[in-house]
């Protein structure tokens, strides 16, 4: 029998109904998905160590991260909605005139605009602070314009990191020495105005004798303040134009340039060895240092540092064997 016209108008209704119900479960699903991934691309920009400010079409504020809440003075609930000139005042450094909108800038041009280190930033409560900054167009999905996202931090900040990796990369990290890379750099340098001024140089090649007993007996923290004294010690012998590099472990290089002749490193060894004998005392115990010093000679021995090094390892094995060999004869 055939369906009445009203039960296909009661089933019809139905249908459309429930496709009413998935299409909005749907659309509430998906509002809540992107909620989700909102609160957690958000929650990223937290953790990241720049300033970080968005912005809708109109150039008002609609997001900024904990870092731009210290930097500018204003919560994010302060800052929601106002025009981003209020919130992020910029004015150059030079002619300290206000500098142009970025987030206009970039969403005109959909270009992003790099980093800039000639800003100030007039924070709230009448300070200001050197910054760098950029800025970019916020695009969505389909890649429509929905804003621009800023992102900016203390220049003095960037710099200071920036002179402390430039010092740890040439440093070594207990001494504060020269590294090896650094030191050759600086073998370099010598090596050419030596040339250049017919100079002479010569290479010291340093070694802790009882380095080892030192390190067992006191521990391995006590043989690091040793070596520390050390290093200081030997910054002391020398003068400002030299170059002292720890080699690795309880090894050290010492570069004595622009000498008139060789023999006036005679005296440089006698002062090392000297000042490393002195007593030492490290965390309530006393050391006695001793060192055996390896020369080698520019240019008689050689005029790269890969041709020196050796001669100087070999002369100071030579001497640490005749030390031992002479203190085997004086034990009673």
């Amino acid at each position: 029998m055939l369906n009445s016209p009203r039960a296909a108008h009661v089933s019809f209704a139905a249908t459309r109904n429930a496709a009413r119900k998935r299409v909005k479960l749907k659309a509430n699903s998906i509002r809540a998905s992107l909620k989700d991934e909102a609160a957690l691309a958000y929650a990223m920009l937290d953790f990241v160590g720049d300033a970080v400010l968005a912005t809708d079409t109109g150039a008002n504020v609609t997001y900024m991260n904990t870092a731009a809440e210290i930097l500018t003075g204003f919560s994010r609930q302060e800052a929601q909605g106002r025009p981003l000139e209020t919130v992020f005042r910029v004015i150059d450094v030079a002619t300290r005139l206000k500098r142009a909108n970025l987030a206009h800038h970039v969403m005109e041009t959909r270009t992003p605009v790099g980093l800039h280190n000639s800003a100030l930033l007039k924070v709230r409560g009448g300070s200001e602070l050197a910054i760098e900054d950029a800025a970019s167009p916020l695009l969505d999905a389909k890649g429509e314009l929905v804003g621009a996202l800023i992102k900016f931090h203390d220049s003095r900040y960037s710099a200071d990191i920036t002179a402390r990796m430039a010092y740890m990369a040439q440093h070594d990290s207990l001494t504060g020495l020269l590294n090896r890379y650094a030191f050759e750099e600086r073998f370099k340098q010598a090596s050419a105005l030596a040339r250049r001024h017919e100079k002479k140089m010569v290479l010291l090649f340093i070694d802790l004798n009882n380095f080892k007993e030192v390190n067992d007996t006191l521990g391995h923290s006590i043989g690091d303040e040793i070596l520390k004294s050390l290093a200081k010690r030997l910054l002391g012998c020398v003068r400002v134009t030299d170059h002292v590099c720890r080699h690795g472990g309880d090894e050290f290089v010492v570069l004595l340039s622009d000498l008139a002749a060789h023999e006036q490193a005679f005296a440089v060894v006698d002062k090392v060895r000297e000042s490393a004998a002195e007593l030492l005392r490290q965390q309530g115990h006393w050391a006695t240092l001793k060192v055996s010093v390896g020369i080698s000679l520019f240019p008689n021995d050689g005029e790269t540092l890969e041709a020196l090094l050796p001669h100087a390892d070999a002369a100071m094995y030579r001497v640490k064997a005749e030390t031992k060999r002479i203190e085997s004869h004086l034990k009673p």
